[in-house]
């Protein structure tokens, strides 16, 4: 008889964001497959989509911290217990600290999801968090598999910790296509929009659109650019881009009526994929201040790279190319943008359905308690301590990390 599959994912938050979105999809295609799925996160705008399709949401707040909060560990196994989880997710690197002892006390087998695009993501947590410095390595020596979104990001993890090859996959961060059934554009270029969580990461992407957006009105008045999204920077992004044509939506949780709107997008990452899927013109205005039109003599070089536009030079030409496009070019590009997303991106074609491995040392709560010990002196704040200092903390520290790989390691 085959084992019931009962997942739970685990991410910082379900509000409006790439992850969120990508983990909404997942959660989609394993109800689909017949799975139970279990979310614990921070209560967000997609719990209602959640739960409306069968899956049970668990709320809880992850605190960046330089410690296990072990007096959580009870709690948290309980609900695996009561709800028999037997996979588990974990999508991002706060929820680590919290889940990994987890897994590993009680055997459960668990994926590490990896979905940064922007490079820098575990130094980041290393740097100012130094305990990640230990765990991040037991964190991915134990996965199942460690599953990347793209070959870069598989690059970023080979290049600090030591994975056997045959532990990665590369798995698409995938749409759920029927959601993205939408009525054409009318093709005329005349509504723009934008969408991302506006965060520090995201600035120049956004600039970029509001600028690109700005020149192209210069010279094709009564356009207009619609923007949703919501963070930290709003009030950086707005003051940038006061212009009477230029519209704040706010948070938007239904993007499929948002993408009806527009003729053309501007972003990177998931949001480039659901627009293609969408049949909207796509503009990639990349991390590094790029903006190209993705057609299929670009796209699947841009995929390479998650639609970062982290490998595109920047088209300088690109307003002129914009107002050449007539209809026949605008329905070519959008179909057959399309069809590679179709055969590429569909999340039914993008699940892992492989087998899970957990038998764990038994010795993993001495080493917990030992790491809260030996790193609760290092402040979290990197402007305390110089990072000269924290690296000859750490060096003193590397016994106890070789003995406790070597603890974990699978019998």
């Amino acid at each position: 008889m085959k084992k019931q599959r009962n997942i739970l994912m685990c991410l910082q938050q379900m509000d409006i964001g790439g992850v969120e979105t990508a983990v909404l999809t997942m959660c989609k295609g394993y109800i689909r497959a017949g799975c139970n799925v279990f979310v614990a996160a921070k209560h967000g705008v997609y719990v209602r989509q959640l739960e409306e399709i069968g899956v049970k949401f668990y709320d809880i707040e992850y605190e960046f911290l330089n410690r296990f909060p072990l007096e959580k560990k009870q709690e948290l196994y309980k609900f695996c217990k009561d709800n028999k989880i037997n996979e588990v997710y974990i999508h991002q690197y706060p929820c680590v600290l919290y889940w990994l002892p987890v897994c590993l006390e009680y055997n459960i087998p668990y994926i590490a999801y990896v979905h940064s695009i922007v490079p820098g993501a575990p130094e980041w947590f290393m740097k100012d968090f130094p305990i990640y410095r230990s765990v991040l390595p037991i964190f991915f020596a134990n996965a199942s598999k460690v599953i990347c979104i793209a070959p870069n990001t598989k690059e970023e993890i080979e290049s600090l910790f030591d994975v056997p090859e045959d532990k990665y996959m590369i798995i698409p961060n995938s749409l759920n296509l029927p959601d993205f059934d939408c009525k054409d554009s009318s093709g005329k270029l005349k509504v723009f929009g934008m969408a991302a969580r506006f965060s520090e990461e995201k600035i120049v992407s956004l600039k970029k659109g509001i600028d690109l957006f700005l020149k192209y009105l210069e010279s094709n008045p009564g356009c207009k650019l619609l923007i949703a999204g919501d963070g930290d920077k709003k009030s950086e992004i707005e003051e940038y881009s006061k212009n009477k044509n230029i519209k704040f939506l706010g948070s938007v949780s239904d993007m499929k009526s948002f993408y009806e709107k527009l003729d053309v997008f501007m972003g990177v990452d998931r949001c480039i994929l659901e627009a293609m899927a969408c049949k909207r013109l796509s503009i990639i205005c990349g991390y590094n201040g790029s903006a190209n039109i993705i057609d299929s003599n670009n796209i699947l070089a841009a995929s390479k790279f998650n639609f970062s536009g982290k490998n595109l030079d920047d088209d300088v030409e690109i307003t002129d190319r914009l107002s050449s496009i007539k209809l026949d070019n605008y329905k070519s590009i959008v179909n057959d943008n399309f069809d590679f997303i179709n055969k590429n991106y569909g999340i039914d074609n993008n699940l892992y359905n492989g087998v899970f491995d957990c038998d764990f040392s038994s010795e993993y709560s001495k080493l917990f308690v030992e790491l809260n010990e030996k790193y609760s002196f290092i402040p979290e704040c990197r402007e305390v301590i110089p990072w000269y200092k924290k690296t000859l903390l750490y060096r003193g520290l590397r016994k106890i990390k070789r003995v406790m790989c070597r603890m974990f390691r699978r019998k």
